[in-house]
């Protein structure tokens, strides 16, 4: 039988004694003993060494590495009292962890007696020493996931029972070793073994959360038995991995595969066993196939990332790590490895690449500045974003670089404040917010805001400050400025003589000046507690309720006039208005669980209510004063008719009977006073009918405007055909009013226009404008005109200008009939040029006759 060639890797004298001692048992074993790695890796026998035992305290990571691509699939046993490296656990294909009792079993455990038995070498002697039925499938947590009725019955129950229970409340052996190396060779990907004198334990990882558990006993009688027993057991575990297992020769034949393979290239073990392995893969990827198999025979191993083509055509990204077996001459023999499938994998690259780029995209297109400082004083920059140059003017390299940190970007007088508010914030485990000044390279000074968090260290220290940071310049500078003019505004409402004041609904009052504490006599404490209506009369309240109620539930804007009471009890008269404001989205007072607000002033009218009654005392008098002087216009000019008639009877006679009988000084005198008597009656005629204006009740009905024009222009007929008068008249309007009196109004302009027409023959033109509330007549003529000092008395009683057969009342009439109406009249006039005379009829009712009328100048 072939010798175990062992290759000891260490100096302990005795673990090489007892190795010694067995080397004439069955199988025997031959010991080569190095002191380190780097002697192992220049010694040939570690090519033909089956076994590895790791007695060293030391070796680097490359000359491990080198190690295992001289001898792949080189087993490892490992005294427990030592500890391995990393690399170690990363390149040996299985580590058994034995005492020193149990070493020499554990070597002989793993020769391979039959060389050319059906599996490969590597997964034989991994599993020689387990027994079919006697395995378990175990969570990393140590949970039973699979149990076989063998390993059931050897730990005494049953595979119901120990079903989703801890390793560690039933087993075969001690549970903490078990899952030890069960956890190692999920980690490592690697088979592990361990012995513990009683059995042997080898553990598979299967995927990247399980292992299998394998039991067998210690001693077993005949090395060939157990392979015969084994090799229908490694079948089994092999095909319940989810990963490809493959063994193929270098002639491109498949020696070995697990169902998984069928399974995902859809193709039978027949077509498989007639297959060569560059038929699953596309053309594409043959170069990087053939690079893997070689850099194999070079160096013992190889990964690459392959696709596989299933018989449907589908690709699959796959993983692919082989190893090669090797002849006892060193020359390769077959390669077997792994395969596993990477579609998730790849997604989850690729959809962290997204993130990546989606960060980085939105990293870059923030306004702000994206940071990470070191948690030391002056704040060292780790990284920064790309805006950190157009908001500071200094380069990421200088930051980055640490030529300049932070802290020296930070204005010197804040510098202290910003670090106590990180470094608070950090202390109670929260993020920071915080504004201060920076100042930049151009020496500018601007305003950010800022803030981060701490990122904990395993040890619960914080080393780094994540955190973004924007300018804010604009908005310190618009805010300085609101808060300015708000100060101004609080400097005005303080100043101003009315009360003005803010409260909600409910009656809180926000905000007063001090104006309101001067009236009130209140202290700014006591009107805070106070409602609104505490500082009004009693009487006055209800209104007052009545009139906050429709402020806030109408948007209204009410003024109400109440009594103000003051502290000491003074009654003050005051008119207070109030109107609401809504929406806002910041408000600048607190109004507690209200949308609105309700806010006013309230004025002192004690002045105006002492004037308003001397005012209606006055119009009172007035209106008296005017209806006596309208009775005794009325009363003079119709009394004083009948003695005027017999004074104009009288001269008449005179006239008749003496005239040319004395002599001409007499008829002039008597015709001075027939002349004088005329215009005594047509005065007191004109005095009769003003006065009778304002006492005669008004007839509103429509008035066609164009019908009544034509009927004082016939009534005028004598007077214009003896003045050659051109009258001219635009499209009337029918309005409201009393058409008597319009019949006046028009009668009166027109025989003004032509008692002031001069020498040429009166040209006169009456129009009409619609206006939005009525209409706008006017009566033009090219007469002589109103001299400008004399336009403001045309309208006044008794003022005829140059005419002397005037009376001086037509105006004056005129202008009270339009205003009965409820309209106004005016002159327009250039002297020498013409006058027009403009009044408006409003569509609303005419004025009626007992409203208070102008006092007649007599």
């Amino acid at each position: 039988m072939t010798p175990v060639q062992v290759l000891y890797l260490g100096s302990a004298a005795d673990p090489i004694e007892r190795l010694l001692t067995a080397a004439d048992g069955n199988p025997s074993i031959a010991v080569s003993a190095v002191p380190s790695v780097t002697v192992a890796v220049s010694d040939p026998v570690v090519r033909r060494a089956d076994c590895l035992v790791w007695d060293a305290t030391g070796g680097t990571d490359p000359e491990i590495e080198r190690l295992f691509s001289l001898s792949p699939g080189l087993p490892v046993v490992v005294r427990s009292s030592r500890s391995v490296p990393d690399s170690l656990e990363t390149y040996a294909p299985s580590i058994t962890r034995v005492d020193d009792e149990s070493l020499v079993d554990a070597v002989r455990a793993v020769h391979d007696p039959d060389a050319d038995a059906g599996s490969p070498p590597e997964v034989t002697l991994s599993l020689l020493d387990q027994s079919a039925d006697r395995i378990a499938r175990i969570d990393r947590d140590g949970t039973y996931r699979s149990v076989s009725e063998g390993l059931a019955a050897a730990i005494g129950s049953c595979q119901g029972e120990l079903l989703g229970t801890p390793v560690t409340d039933s087993s075969v052996g001690d549970p903490e070793p078990i899952l030890e190396n069960g956890r190692r060779a999920i980690e490592s990907g690697a088979i592990q073994r361990y012995t513990d004198g009683n059995h042997q334990y080898v553990f598979v990882p299967v995927g990247d959360e399980q292992f299998q558990l394998v039991v067998q006993d210690a001693q077993s009688t005949n090395g060939s038995e157990r392979i015969e027993l084994s090799n229908g057991f490694i079948d089994t575990v092999l095909d319940r991995l989810s990963d490809i297992f493959f063994v193929f020769d270098f002639e491109g034949n498949f020696l070995h595969w697990n169902d998984r393979l069928a399974e995902v290239t859809g193709y039978s073990n027949d077509e498989i066993a007639s297959m060569s392995p560059m038929e699953f893969f596309v053309q594409e990827d043959y170069d990087q196939v053939d690079t893997a198999i070689s850099e194999i025979v070079e160096t013992g191993d190889a990964t690459a990332v392959v696709r596989i083509r299933t018989r449907g055509g589908r690709l699959i990204p796959y993983e692919f790590t082989g190893s090669m077996v090797a002849h006892d001459d060193g020359s390769p023999r077959y390669i077997c490895g792994i395969a596993r499938d990477i579609s998730q994998r790849r997604r989850s690259e690729r959809a962290l690449r997204e993130r990546q780029q989606a960060l980085s995209n939105l990293i870059r297109n923030l306004p702000g500045v994206v940071y990470r400082y070191r948690n030391q004083a002056g704040f060292p920059v780790e990284f920064m974003s790309e805006g950190c140059t157009s908001l500071t003017g200094h380069s990421r390299e200088r930051l980055e670089s640490g030529e300049l940190s932070w802290g020296d970007v930070i204005h010197p007088d804040d510098r202290q404040e910003v670090w106590d508010v990180v470094q608070d914030a950090i202390d109670r485990g929260d993020q920071y917010q915080t504004t201060y000044r920076i100042r930049t390279a151009d020496d500018e000074v601007r305003w950010v805001w800022e803030q981060g968090g701490g990122v904990d260290d395993p040890d619960g220290s914080v080393e780094y400050l994540d955190g973004y940071l924007t300018e804010i310049t604009d908005v310190v500078e618009i805010e300085e400025e609101l808060r300015r003019e708000k100060a101004f505004t609080e400097s005005a409402l303080d100043a101003q003589p009315d009360v003005f004041y803010v409260f909600t609904p409910s009656g809180d009052i926000l905000r007063w000046n001090d104006r309101f504490n001067e009236v009130t006599g209140y202290t700014d404490e006591e009107i805070e507690r106070m409602h609104p209506t505490e500082f009004v009369a009693s009487d006055d309240v209800p209104t007052i309720l009545r009139g906050i109620e429709r402020v806030a539930a109408e948007g209204a804007t009410v003024s109400i006039e109440a009594t103000l009471v003051s502290k000491d009890g003074e009654r003050i008269p005051y008119e207070f208005t109030g109107s609401v404001i809504e929406d806002i989205s910041e408000p600048i007072y607190d109004t507690g669980d209200h949308d609105v607000y309700i806010c006013g002033t309230g004025r002192d009218i004690s002045q105006r209510i002492t004037a308003e009654r001397e005012r209606e005392a006055a119009i009172e008098e007035l209106e008296r004063s005017n209806a006596e002087l309208e009775r005794f216009a009325y009363v003079a000019s119709h009394d004083l008719k009948e003695p005027l008639r017999m004074i104009r009877s009288y001269l008449d006679l005179i006239q008749r009977r003496y005239e040319g009988e004395l002599d001409e000084d007499a008829d002039e005198f008597i015709g001075y006073a027939v002349d004088g008597a005329e215009r005594m009656r047509k005065m007191i005629d004109d005095l009769l009918t003003y006065s009778r204006i304002g006492t005669d009740d008004l007839t509103p009905e429509p008035v066609e405007c164009r019908d009544l024009l034509d009927r004082v222009l016939a009534g005028l007929k004598i007077a214009i055909e003896e003045e050659d008068a051109e009258i001219t008249v635009d499209r009337l309007p029918t309005v409201e009013g009393d058409a008597q009196q319009l019949a006046q109004l028009f009668q009166n302009l027109i025989s003004n226009a032509i008692a002031y027409s001069g020498d040429t023959p009166p040209r006169i033109h009456v129009s009409a404008t619609e206006l939005e509330d009525g209409w706008q007549f006017s009566v033009e003529d090219d007469g002589v005109g109103i001299d400008p000092e004399q336009a403001d008395e045309v309208f006044e009683i008794f003022s005829s200008g140059p005419v002397s057969s005037s009376t001086g009342i037509g105006l004056a009439i005129c202008q009270k009939i339009v205003r009965r109406h409820g309209g106004e009249i005016w002159v327009e006039s250039e002297p020498g040029v013409g006058t027009t005379f403009h009044f408006t009829i409003p569509e609303s009712k005419p004025t009626p006759a007992d409203a208070p009328s102008e006092t007649p100048d007599l």
